[in-house]
């Protein structure tokens, strides 16, 4: 093996080690990346999860509640037709027992409009409340009778009464109570209608906010998520850090509020999820929003939950992490694996390289033993194979060796006789080769002349035909003629007649009709006259027609005779040309042959020298073979 060359099991090792680690690098890098993407994408949907989640439970106890407004509404619209004394007691009755059971209602209270109770009462404003809340740790009952006048009034209440429908009331504090102050508050109110659905009052429900933010606090999808819940004035109702419920939402924010609000705030939550990054610590965060909802009324109202992107992707860098420690471990003990085989491929093939030297080099005596059931196995067996037809055939190509040298000195002999013989058979096929070409000459000149009479016959047949057609039209304008003259001689007899009729006529005017009958007597001989000469050329037509049929007749008779020697003639040309195609290619045979012989005279003279240059070379070749050692055999 030459210095600096890679052995197999080196090159089984780099080649298989290398294309194994990149094909490995690959897959585990792909599943890196699609476990990270999936993990990210399940945190995320945590998140997303955990927003609807509280969402639901929070607008749930508001729809509770709103129920609870509701049912109250529905009861005073149906009895407030009663009398004031029986009414008041009623009301009375259903507000205390129903704020007795909600120990975390605030307050509870029924607006009627004056209008509604008394038809008489003719200003614009003017309503009558009847609320309960606690205060010392009782329940206590408040009426009154609020705004009897005609301004425009713009407090919570007539908001309320101009929507005409259900209304959650952005966040406050309310000090009425000692038991109200410092607590965030939020009021439910639920329009009571008449028949034609005009605001006739309202029920209204109080409830803190504080319940809120332990519900808010409870949120913690993630070590590090922030949670919150944001009215619709953009006021803090919880949040994870209790300092910030009741701020303002986009005053804390500084310099993120811009992101919040183009992208949830002032977005109708088109985008309920997105990325920003927080101005003060520079750390990208995660956020998910979710509206409140009362049944089936959108409140303005949003739960929100903030997660630091770090924190989501902690778990899919974990998993990355796991991956690639199992990925290097798994990839090491392809290593080994790999490595195991390499050897176990290359160290047969290596004893059959080995052999294969041996075998090179002239020892056929070598063995090669290996014993396995697949592809090597069967170059093994194949090589085994080989090394023995080897020596069958080296034997026998020794053996053959001897024989080659006597068979060369005996045709040594005969390729002499053989010269001497194509020799002679030379000399003799050259005076064939001369009278053979002066056959062909003569043969060649009766063939010219054959085709110079053929061309002699055909003229004369072309020209008889010609004649022929002469004739036929020498014939057809005789009857032509013949047909002219007896129109004349008709055109004669007709005249005739008219001459008569003439001289009738002119007999019958005596002396003036005299003229007129030396007229027509002239004309009647020239009629005559005209008629007798139609009748002799017509005779001399007959007899020109007869002759013209007789020369017809003659030539037709002879066509046929004058063709058929021109056939003869042409046979006898093409007879004469296919003898003189068969002559060239007889003389070009003899030619060939002659070719041949001389040749073969020399090819016999060659072959005597190359005998003896083979008698050499199998002297020679005895000596190449005893390169090979087999035993046996000297």
């Amino acid at each position: 093996m030459s210095r600096g060359r890679f052995n197999l099991k080196l090159k089984l090792n780099v080649y298989i080690l290398s294309a194994a680690t990149i094909i490995y690098s690959i897959t585990i890098g792909y599943i890196s990346y699609r476990l990270k993407e999936i993990t990210y994408r399940n945190s995320v949907e945590i998140v997303k999860s955990s927003t609807r989640e509280y969402q639901n439970k929070i607008s749930e106890e508001l729809t509770v509640m709103m129920e609870s407004a509701r049912t109250l509404k529905n009861t005073f619209e149906n009895y407030k037709k009663l009398k004031p004394e029986n009414r008041d007691e009623f009301y009375d009755h259903l507000l205390s027992s129903n704020f007795a059971k909600h120990p975390e209602y605030l307050s509870i209270g029924v607006y009627w409009e004056l209008k509604a109770l008394d038809k008489t009462y003719k200003k614009k404003n003017g309503r009558y409340w009847n609320g309960f809340f606690r205060e010392g740790g009782q329940i206590v009952n408040q009426k009154a009778i609020e705004d009897t006048t005609n301004q425009e009034l713009t407090s919570t209440y007539y908001q309320v009464r101009r929507l005409n429908k259900e209304t959650i009331i952005n966040p406050y504090y309310d000090q009425a109570t000692k038991e109200m102050k410092g607590i965030l508050m939020t009021s439910l109110l639920t329009p009571i209608q008449n028949k034609a659905g005009q605001f006739e009052g309202m029920v209204g429900i109080d409830i803190s906010l504080s319940h809120m933010n332990q519900l808010i606090a409870s949120v913690k999808p993630y070590k590090e998520a922030v949670s919150y819940m944001i009215s619709e004035n953009s006021i803090i109702v919880a949040h994870t850090n209790t300092l910030l419920t009741g701020k303002n939402f986009i005053s804390s924010l500084a310099a993120d509020s811009t992101v919040f609000k183009s992208k949830a705030l002032e977005n109708n939550l088109l985008d309920k999820s997105f990325t920003y990054e927080n101005s003060t610590t520079g750390e990208e965060y995660f956020v998910s929003f979710e509206p409140i909802m009362i049944g089936n009324m959108n409140t303005n109202w949003i739960i929100g939950i903030e997660v630091p992107t770090k924190v989501i992707l902690s778990e899919a860098r974990e998993v990355l992490t796991k991956t690639i420690i199992a990925g290097v471990l798994g990839l090491f003990f392809l290593y080994l694996i790999i490595y195991f085989i390499a050897v176990k491929i290359s160290d047969p093939i290596v004893k059959g390289v080995e052999f294969a030297k041996s075998i090179s080099s002239g020892n056929l005596n070598a063995q090669l033993t290996i014993d396995q059931n697949d592809e090597i196995g069967d170059l093994a067996e194949s090589l085994s194979i080989m090394a023995a037809k080897l020596t069958k055939i080296i034997s026998e190509v020794i053996q053959s060796s001897d024989a080659i040298a006597e068979s060369s000195m005996d045709l040594l002999n005969s390729s002499v006789k053989l010269a001497d013989g194509a020799n002679n058979q030379a000399a003799s096929a050259e005076e064939i080769s001369t009278s053979m070409e002066l056959v062909l000459s003569r043969i060649q000149q009766n063939t010219q002349n054959a085709q110079e009479t053929e061309k002699i016959a055909l003229q004369a047949a072309k020209g008889i035909q010609v004649g022929n057609e002469s004739t036929r039209a020498l014939i057809q304008s005789m009857n032509d003629i013949v047909q002219k003259i007896s129109i004349v001689g008709e055109i004669a007899k007709q005249t005739n007649l008219l001459a008569i009729n003439a001289s009738i006529e002119a007999s019958r005017y005596g002396m003036q009709g005299k003229g007129f009958a030396v007229v027509a007597a002239e004309i009647k001989k020239l009629a005559e006259k005209s008629q007798l000469a139609a009748k002799e050329i017509d005779e001399l037509s007959n007899q020109g027609l007869f002759h013209a049929r007789e020369t017809g007749n003659i030539l037709v008779d002879i066509i046929p005779d004058i063709e058929q020697t021109a056939i003869l003639v042409k046979q006898i040309a093409a007879s004469s040309l296919e003898q003189k195609i068969s002559s060239e290619e007889i003389n070009a045979g003899i030619q060939q042959l002659n070719k041949v012989t001389q040749q073969n005279a020399g090819s016999s003279f060659e072959m005597s020298i190359n005998s003896n240059t083979i008698s050499k070379q199998a002297e020679n070749l005895k000596q190449l073979i005893t390169y090979f050692k087999i035993e046996g055999i000297n």
